[in-house]
């Protein structure tokens, strides 16, 4: 079993490697990041996420769980929360929807033309499973939204 940090190391890399992604996040690619439990400092993704500021795109791995014992023994879940840059209530709201597009379609620059949904992010894993983008709200009721998505291993490292 692979360490699933390493899958979200890795698409946190080729997040901040989608010039256009990074355009959104304020032309900062570190507000594109990683969250790594660590106890006691790190021990609440759900705190984390009402932490973010806007605009912000933070990986995480959410758990583990059986794939098909044809092979591909492991799946790994990765969220993936989106939090927009601040718009005019004047004009159609359309970041998250970008930002979105970019996760699935963008093209980082170091895969020449490959788009992320179709890059290896890590070479024990297939590539991601379809996402699913939902909206949450967080403990101050505030909305934002969630991406999923899963990796699932190749065999059994």
């Amino acid at each position: 079993m692979i360490n699933p940090s390493e899958i979200v190391d890795n698409l946190v890399d080729l997040l901040r490697d989608i010039p256009d992604l990074v355009q959104l996040m304020d032309g900062d690619p570190d507000r594109i990041y990683a969250y790594h439990d660590c106890y006691p400092e790190k021990t609440s993704l759900e705190e984390a996420k009402e932490r973010m500021k806007s605009p912000g795109i933070m990986v995480a791995w959410t758990g583990t769980y059986p794939g098909s014992f044809g092979g591909e023994a492991w799946k790994h879940q990765i969220s993936i929360t989106l939090r927009a840059q601040v718009e005019s209530s004047y004009e159609p709201v359309s970041s998250y929807y970008a930002i979105f597009r970019q996760i699935v379609k963008g093209m980082p620059s170091s895969l020449n033309g490959v788009p992320l949904i179709i890059a290896t992010v890590h070479p024990s894993c297939n590539l991601m499973d379809t996402p699913t983008i939902e909206r949450q709200a967080d403990a101050a009721g505030v909305d934002y939204f969630e991406i999923t998505t899963a990796f699932t291993e190749i065999g059994d490292d």
